[in-house]
């Protein structure tokens, strides 16, 4: 029996933010009904799973609509401090990362500070585009600076790739597809444009088992090669890159996902993400069964309590 597990990728919403993402008629812009979420079910589940703390964070859709930048200002406000709340009421189950207003810039520094400083959030959520401006741009520069000052974590977390002709991917909502291709993008991104060696106190989590980068690396380390000599790519490290990458297991782990984020990664960068309140407590039970058996393999039960909390104690410093 493990002794305990955290959860580095779980989410929140107030009935402020479902509103206002309800005015902007973007309720079902990703597919499906946004959960509500409460304490009292949130830590329900955790009993049940034997889950120490969880990480909260907000996921999609970003709380931001062109020429309303004084409203998103304001949400992101309200939803770290109600994150702060409830860690302050739960504070040995509970932390947060914060959700900045992009993409303006200004004021996503300002809030970035404010929650980092003030409400001692542990991190930052990143989404993988914000209304079109992605991670790795180099408008996002002074940002990440003051990420780096603070030794900040950041998540990253899917949102619709934007712009995005409709019906281009007609065989399900975006969740399906279009989140792990825009979680790809905006790491790649990231890797390519030397942001993650440029800011190397920055920690950055990727989700989902690492999204399509396993499947993608050899391709992109290969092109490279091709690419960075003819001056059409920026002369980077792409393995140091990757080996800085944290990698949650958040979404529905198999066997062969694990085994491909393996082949970009080690185990002491992998972690636990259950995915709640996206995903409903009975399919994260399965779920959680399926991994526990995975991590009893031979290859692998040495690795279990790194990945199950060992990773995230040492990262978030809590010991």
């Amino acid at each position: 029996m493990i002794s305990k597990i955290i959860d580095v990728h779980s989410h929140f919403t107030t009935k402020e933010y479902l509103n206002l993402i309800a005015r902007h008629g973007a309720s079902l812009e990703d597919g499906f009904p946004l959960p509500q979420w409460n304490a009292q079910d949130h830590l329900a589940l955790m009993d049940e799973c034997n889950i120490e703390w969880t990480l909260l964070s907000v996921s999609s859709p970003q709380p931001y609509f062109a020429g309303f930048n004084d409203e998103s200002v304001k949400m992101c406000r309200h939803l770290n401090e109600s994150m702060a709340e409830v860690k302050a009421k739960y504070p040995k189950r509970f932390k947060f990362q914060a959700c900045l207003p992009l993409p303006n810039i200004a004021a996503a520094i300002n809030e970035a500070i404010y929650a980092l400083d003030v409400l001692k959030a542990d991190g930052i959520k990143f989404a993988s585009n914000s209304r079109g401006l992605y991670l790795g741009a180099k408008e996002l520069d002074p940002l990440m600076a003051e990420l780096n000052q603070r030794t900040s974590v950041c998540n990253i977390h899917p949102h619709r790739s934007d712009p995005i002709k409709e019906g281009i991917f007609s065989s399900g909502p975006v969740p399906l597809y279009e989140f792990l291709a825009d979680t790809t993008r905006a790491v790649l991104n990231l890797i390519s444009n030397g942001v993650i060696l440029r800011y190397p106190k920055i920690s950055w989590i990727v989700p989902h088992c690492g999204s399509f980068l396993p499947n993608i690396y050899d391709r992109f380390t290969g092109l490279s090669k091709i690419l960075i000599p003819k001056g059409l790519m920026q002369d980077i490290d792409i393995r140091q890159s990757v080996a800085k990458l944290y990698f949650d297991l958040s979404g529905n782990p198999a066997p062969h996902l694990l085994d491909w984020l393996l082949t970009v990664t080690a185990p002491d960068k992998i972690m636990y993400g259950a995915d709640f309140s996206f995903t409903t407590s009975e399919l994260i039970k399965n779920n959680l069964n399926k991994l526990l058996l995975m991590l009893d393999r031979e290859d692998l039960s040495t690795c279990k309590e790194l990945i199950l909390y060992k990773n995230a104690e040492e990262l978030f410093s809590i010991h």
